[in-house]
């Protein structure tokens, strides 16, 4: 992938929508759930060692491969040795990937203690050469996520345009500090004054809720990037111009308040998706025990469900969890085409 990818995609859309990394959950299955509603976002994967890339070769086989519906895919990084993240470069670009993206934002204590994440941000040197170690190490554009501070003492646009200068060809504000981590709201006072005084495009990510949401407060930024707020719901990718064509039309119709509200079918065919992607990617005993967490935030209470959420926490099996689909299929056959979150079904 050249390093002008992302001005190309500027050309193609008018703005970006990004899957924020996620520890825990954007791995490979996840991404592939988001896109199959939202075939317009880009994704990118949790964040992995660079350390453990370069000396597990387990690891980068479990990580790194994914499917042609992932693309272009952005792969996260983080450790501190900018000579690591060259030698992790030369392992990623083996793979298809657009980008490699460097972790500078994680508020984990354990994370900040070895010098890694947001710690970053009061090391600016050694920020400033993991970004120009990894321009010189590798062809795949290179871009950074921070945060708005460390906590609150260091300045944002001195640091953003070293990065620059390092040849960052984007970055990514998660509009915390690193010490609020993922408390309080999203400060947003200075993000469009960060573009004013970079060439690179800046990415804004915090306390997104929707893709509306998302455009609304994006101005003069081409890029936003959604999170948390993409939990058991893919349908926060959707925005009602995507709805425009005839095809499409009569779906414009599930959007209250420029939300998409899914019907209960859509629901029971994205769990059976993220579920068999999942064990397809992971061994049964792992899947089991991560597809829980996923599957019971599908589907809101709705009247009856209740009995069904007990059955998915504890499901072990693709073979459970396709049962207890099933049987909510024939529990609500005359609900299917009712919305859950708008109390359609009593």
């Amino acid at each position: 992938m050249h390093k002008d990818f992302w001005q190309e995609q500027l050309k193609l859309h008018k703005k970006l929508c990004f899957l924020a990394p996620m520890d825990w959950y954007g791995d490979s299955a996840y991404r592939q759930s988001m896109k199959r509603v939202a075939p317009h976002i880009y994704c990118i994967s949790e964040f992995y060692s660079a350390d453990g890339l370069i000396h597990s070769k387990f690891l980068a086989q479990s990580v790194l491969p994914h499917q042609e519906i992932e693309k272009p895919l952005i792969i996260q990084i983080f450790w501190k040795d900018p000579l690591n993240f060259a030698k992790a470069a030369k392992t990623i670009e083996q793979f298809w990937v657009a980008w490699i993206d460097v972790n500078m934002w994680c508020p984990a204590k354990k994370v900040v203690r070895s010098g890694h994440g947001s710690s970053l941000l009061i090391n600016e040197q050694t920020a400033f050469d993991i970004v120009k170690a990894l321009d010189e190490s590798t062809s795949l554009p290179i871009s950074v996520k921070t945060r708005l501070s460390f906590d609150g003492n260091q300045d944002l646009i001195k640091f953003s345009q070293w990065l620059q200068k390092a040849w960052a060809k984007l970055i990514t504000i998660h509009w915390r500090t690193a010490k609020q981590a993922y408390t309080g709201e999203a400060d947003f006072t200075n993000i469009y004054e960060l573009q004013r005084n970079l060439d690179i495009p800046v990415i804004w990510n915090g306390d997104v809720q929707h893709y509306d949401d998302g455009m609304q407060k994006v101005k003069n930024l081409s890029w936003f990037m959604i999170g948390r707020k993409s939990f058991w719901n893919p349908w926060c990718f959707l925005w009602k111009e995507h709805f425009e064509t005839k095809a499409w039309e009569d779906k414009k119709v599930w959007f209250i308040n420029w939300i998409y509200h899914p019907t209960l079918s859509e629901m029971l065919e994205a769990m059976e998706f993220h579920a068999a992607e999942l064990v397809a990617t992971k061994w049964e005993r792992k899947w089991s025990l991560e597809i829980r967490k996923h599957l019971v935030q599908y589907i809101k209470s709705f009247p009856g469900v209740k009995e069904y959420r007990k059955r998915l926490v504890t499901t072990e099996s693709i073979e459970m969890t396709r049962e207890t689909i099933w049987d909510l299929r024939s529990r609500f056959a005359t609900d299917l085409d009712k919305r859950p979150w708008c109390g359609e079904i009593e």
